[in-house]
């Protein structure tokens, strides 16, 4: 935790949590535009997708897939997607209670929103400190409980 690479590695999930927390308030109320919500999500996966781009392309041959697959990478994405069930219900029963419109985006985000703050914890348990690795396989974790919240939504959001 002394390290600025550890602190970068916890700001993916946080900057992330903080635009799906915007969209998901936003898509939880009829009509409301979702705004600059979605640029808050794709910045800093752009960013750590970079930084993960250049830092492979500098390392040795040898060194690559280290940095891309870890120690972890068969069960982050697991981890993530089940670290994300508490929150992703809480998630849920919240935005149904406040009568969304477009449930499979709404559903998407909540399930983005869960997602982001199970990576937050799961950081402080993760050994990999190479963005190309949180880049894919953190990112991954939390897209998959994105895409299982655009599937639920019309199902357990509709009011």
């Amino acid at each position: 935790m002394g390290t600025g690479l550890f602190w970068a590695k916890l700001a993916l999930p946080v900057s992330i949590a903080l635009g799906a927390l915007l969209a998901t308030a936003r898509l939880s109320r009829p009509g409301a535009n979702i705004g600059f919500a979605w640029l808050i999500l794709a910045l800093p996966v752009a960013a750590v997708w970079l930084t993960g781009a250049l830092i492979v392309a500098a390392a040795p041959a040898q060194d690559r897939a280290s940095l891309i697959f870890g120690m972890s990478w068969r069960s982050c994405p697991l981890n993530i997607l089940l670290l994300s069930v508490p929150a992703f219900f809480a998630a849920f029963t919240t935005v149904k209670n406040l009568a969304p419109t477009r449930l499979s985006l709404a559903g998407a985000s909540a399930g983005l929103l869960s997602s982001s703050v199970a990576t937050i914890a799961y950081c402080f348990h993760c050994p990999e400190m190479s963005p190309a690795f949180w880049g894919i396989w953190y990112v991954l974790g939390m897209s998959l409980v994105a895409v299982v919240g655009a599937i639920a939504g019309p199902r357990l959001l509709y009011w």
